[in-house]
């Protein structure tokens, strides 16, 4: 079987982006272009062109490759249905963007090639084809066009014929699985979609009508705002960030006189909701279904992240915002059913598994509510007093605070902020958690003697060769976490040191400090997400269709008369 690395080169400008209109808004925008194939076999062959110069036929029944193949099969897929080349069925599509991704490398051609090969890739040509067509460009430039283009699929088949072997069967069908539910689109209710822009427009417009100096200033300037202050005789606050405490008391306490001031705090959120929902608009094809994205592990621990933009579908707010609500923009359409399932406070479970916490599993496997069997054990509650969610729901928001918070180590002060608590009372909650849950700091204790032992005083690059001081922790799905080289730093302040590591996330190079609980918390998420995908898979083998997943919950759409059945299916 012969594999060949496929990248297309497509004009683009800042109206015409995939960044802006999505996959097939970009496709389908009368500017569009796709004037450029690179296909580089591994058995020497090598083509360079128009696409429909291309013989398409040789793709079929082999392995075909792209860095970003949720770009470059899409493409494929959608040029099919305008007859711009011939249906192949390949025996499977991979994403080295992905894949390298999952072993630990940059997602970009660019950062994996140079962290994998030392091979520095040059980006400025595809920035300087920003607004150019292929018969508008010069000899000099299209040449200069056409040797990164080759590049680009050259360096793919070097990184799949480098890494390939380290990525999993089980991996590469989560990717490709991530993949076809992106390509199914999410149904959106386009009259819910039109009324909620022209709410949030509304609420924009009174917002900036209430900010004094709109049209003569910036409307987020810090010192028009400290002007403003002044000339109405009250000192303005030291900061604005929604995280001071002090700010928003402040906000609060003279937002009741004077509008402007609760305009300014308002507006950026409200502005943002804006962008939100015009993406949602952009993206959303005369199907009526938005096409976006999800990233295939997009985070060091495996998990799934938003693919950038205005619009994270990871990340909607759960509750209604100015007068919208965008989670009740996604709606079945007529004759269709969206079944939605999650895996129950799923890293609450793992990391009482990957603790040994028996005791704690075997409570929670026997009651129908996991906060009332941590109630339990914590003393708090008794099951002969009845359902703790129905009898003393104060109770159960306090023990779900103390099962979220304390589960990876945050100290009493910290817990007390998180959760606006008297530091008395946070100091208690924590020690009832460690004390009776001690399975869990014991495992943050093994996880810190791992650090303590591969520490290293030096970043030198002869340590560096040596793959037994690399942190990596194993999971009992088989894969590994590895964060490569610890390195140790000594704090004179508080006379500890302190552990670093870099790891990619969403990426790009992130520079973490870790401890016990950070590596609890790392591995609870990363089996959490491995037993998800898993159980995605298995749903998409039962041959439903997942349309959207965030977290710990799948959306699936299927006709309405077997919805029950779909559902039942699920569980």
């Amino acid at each position: 079987m012969i594999t060949y690395a496929l990248d297309f080169e497509t004009y683009y400008d800042k109206h015409c982006s995939i960044r802006k209109l999505g996959p097939l808004g970009y496709f389908s925008h009368y500017d569009f272009d796709a004037y450029m194939v690179s296909v580089v076999g591994d058995n020497g062959y090598e083509f360079l062109g128009h696409p429909e110069d291309f013989d398409w036929s040789l793709l079929a029944g082999q392995i075909v490759l792209s860095h970003n193949a949720s770009f470059d099969e899409t493409l494929y897929l959608y040029g099919i249905t305008c007859n711009w080349w011939p249906e192949v069925k390949p025996a499977a599509w991979y994403c080295t963007a992905d894949m390298a991704a999952a072993c630990g490398l940059p997602r970009s051609l660019k950062g994996a090639t140079a962290q994998a090969f030392g091979i520095e890739v040059e980006k400025t040509t595809r920035d300087n084809m920003s607004g150019k067509t292929w018969t508008g460009m010069s000899e000099e430039f299209r040449k200069e066009v056409l040797e990164y283009a080759l590049k680009d699929s050259v360096l793919c088949l070097k990184l799949w014929q480098e890494y390939s072997p380290k990525w999993s069967d089980f991996e590469r069908s989560i990717s490709n699985m991530n993949r076809r539910v992106v390509q199914r689109g999410i149904p959106i209710d386009i009259d819910a979609l039109k009324e909620a822009r022209e709410t949030i427009n509304e609420r924009l417009f009174q917002a900036e009508k209430a900010i004094p100096w709109a049209g003569e200033k910036p409307l987020l300037s810090r010192k028009a705002f400290d002007e403003e202050c002044h000339k109405i005789g009250i000192e303005p606050p030291a900061s604005l960030a929604k995280t001071d405490k002090d700010a928003q008391e402040w906000i609060k306490k003279h937002g009741r006189s004077y509008a402007w001031v609760e305009a300014v705090s308002n507006w950026r959120r409200i502005n943002s909701i804006k962008k939100k929902l015009d993406s949602f608009d952009y993206a959303t094809m005369p199907d009526d279904r938005y096409y976006g994205g999800l990233m295939y592990f997009g985070g060091h621990t495996g998990r799934f992240s938003g693919s950038g933009g205005n619009l994270n579908l990871q990340n909607l707010p759960r509750d209604e915002m100015f007068g919208v609500n965008m989670r009740k923009l996604i709606t079945a359409p007529k004759g269709k059913k969206l079944v939605v399932v999650d895996l129950s406070q799923i890293e609450v479970r793992t990391l009482c598994w990957l603790a040994k916490d028996k005791e704690t599993m075997d409570a929670i496997a026997a009651s129908d509510d996991i906060y009332e069997a941590f109630a339990i054990q914590f003393g708090l509650w008794s099951s002969d007093k009845g359902v703790l969610k129905k009898e003393d729901a104060k109770l159960r928001h306090k023990v779900k605070a103390l099962v979220l918070g304390c589960g990876y180590g945050a100290g009493y002060k910290k817990f007390a902020q998180m959760y606006n608590m008297p530091k008395k009372e946070a100091k208690d909650a924590v020690n009832l958690y460690r004390e009776k849950i001690s399975k869990v700091p014991e495992l943050w204790g093994d996880y810190d003697s791992k650090l303590i032992g591969l520490g290293l005083m030096s970043d030198s690059v002869a340590l560096r060769s040596n793959e037994d001081i690399k942190l990596k922790l194993e999971l009992p799905s088989g894969r590994v976490l590895n964060y490569g080289f610890v390195l140790q730093q000594y704090d004179e302040d508080t006379g500890r040191s302190r552990y670093q590591v870099t790891v990619n996330r969403n990426g790009r190079k992130r520079h973490i400090t870790l401890w016990g609980g950070i590596l609890a918390e790392n591995a609870s998420q990363a089996l959490a997400r491995d037993i998800f995908s898993h159980m995605m898979l298995q749903i998409e083998r039962a041959g439903i269709n997942i349309i959207f997943h965030v977290h710990d919950e799948v959306v699936c759409e299927c006709d309405e008369e077997i919805a029950d059945e779909t559902l039942n299916q699920n569980y």
